[in-house]
């Protein structure tokens, strides 16, 4: 009688541990489907400093997914910012510029998703895109962009969010 009470006991505790939400497996699968990209750093100018932006998106790895949208938000206004100042004129060509629209264009999407929790990986794969792309404008920057090789992620369609 005493062994089978201390089995049901063992059953009862062994039975009622918490296990850990649905939610929280996938938060943790998301977060590791960011990869930590090393960030290349374009040449700076007086007028353009790239620094907060990239401290930024180097942080989103190990920002926690609950305070990832305000990160988000921040790269793209500091983004935006950069954008309407004065650029050298070297650097305001059309390739460059266009290269930079699109990091602008992938950051804005990285941010202005509204998702769920099923919706992390959309995330994760558009904060992907978003440091992809900067690494592609570093390298017009910089004129690696012939050494660059191409990257199809990046054009793979946009779909549009419900």
């Amino acid at each position: 009688m005493r062994f089978f009470s201390f089995v049901c006991c063992i059953l009862f505790v062994g039975c009622s541990q918490k296990q850990p939400p649905p939610s929280q497996k996938k938060l943790e699968t998301a977060d590791t489907l960011i990869q930590k990209t090393l960030l290349k750093t374009p040449a700076s100018s007086q007028d353009l400093n790239w620094s907060s932006v990239i401290a930024l998106m180097e942080s989103l790895h190990d920002t926690p997914s609950n305070q990832r949208k305000i990160t988000l938000t921040n790269i793209k206004e500091e983004a935006v910012k950069l954008n309407t100042q004065p650029w050298p004129k070297d650097w305001d060509i059309k390739p460059i510029r266009a290269r930079f629209n699109v990091f602008i264009t992938h950051a804005s999407i990285a941010a202005d998703q509204r998702l769920a929790d099923a919706d992390l990986e959309k995330q994760s794969l558009a904060i992907n895109k978003m440091k992809a792309s900067w690494n592609n404008f570093a390298d017009q920057i910089n004129d690696d962009s012939m050494l660059a090789p191409f990257n199809p992620t990046l054009a793979q369609p946009i779909s549009k969010i419900k």
